[in-house]
This record gives structure tokens, sequence and C-alpha cells, in this order.
């Protein structure tokens, strides 16, 4: 079964305070705003451009014995026999290296000996569910 990541507001207000400002800027400038204007909304559609892309390929898919998450050329497999521990993330900052997801309320997946990745799914209780179905020894963290 394959589920999307969830996206969070607070991503869409951390890209529009930039743009805001950027625009605010222009509009209180008595000089040419062209200038100040164009650089950085070119930077902002460009980043926007590229979350986009990354949320939309953003994807975690359960297959047999395997977790597959993808984020656009990317993708890891774990296999579910190896996950030790799943824990509720709720806080914006997190620890680890590799994040495919786009709200800060997720899941921590433990793996291997000292693996860890941050996962967003937008039905997390249900894959936790389906995860502990294949692996019922998975540790469950809240």
């Amino acid at each position: 079964m394959q589920f999307k990541s969830a996206f969070s507001t607070f991503n869409i207000i951390i890209l529009l305070i930039p743009a805001l400002l950027v625009l605010t800027i222009s509009v209180f400038t008595e000089e040419d705003s062209k200038l100040i204007i164009f650089p950085p909304l070119g930077i902002f559609t460009l980043l926007f451009l590229i979350i986009t892309v990354l949320y939309f390929t953003t994807y975690y898919e359960i297959q047999k014995e395997v977790l597959i998450i993808s984020m656009f050329f990317y993708k890891t497999k774990i296999k579910i026999s190896e996950i030790r521990t799943l824990k509720y993330s709720n806080s914006i900052i997190k620890t680890n290296l590799y994040k495919p997801g786009f709200h800060e309320k997720g899941i921590e997946i433990m793996y291997h000996k000292y693996d860890d990745i941050f996962i967003s799914p937008e039905k997390r209780d249900q894959f936790i569910t389906q995860l502990l179905e294949i692996n019922p020894n998975i540790e469950i963290k809240k």
C-alpha cells in the first residue's frame, strides 16, 4: 500500500514570509522596484517549484517485506524485519540526517544498528498498523 507525505501549513508560512518581505520592501521603496523584486522573486519561484516537485514525488510504500521511501530521484528500501523502533515525532526540529517528510508530525524509524529516517505519512496510525502486521516485534515509542 502506498502512503503520501503529509504537508504542513508551517511549510507554506516559511515560503510566504520571504516573498511578502520582498513585496513589502518594494512597495515602500521609492527606487526602481524591479531591481529589488525580480532577483528574490526568481529565487522564491525556483524554491517553490522545487518544493512542489519534491512534495508530489514523495511517498512511502509497503510491499510485502520491504518499506520503500521515495523522494524525487532518491529511493531507499528498508527491510521491515530490520526495523527496531518507530517513534512518534511532533517536533519541528529533527535530528535525523535524512528527512523525506513535509510535516513536523511524523515517525522516526530506527533500523539496522544505528540508522534512522524521519517520514510523515498522511495516515500515520494506519501506516504503523501495517508495519506491525508484518513485524510485530517493532517497538513503538510515543
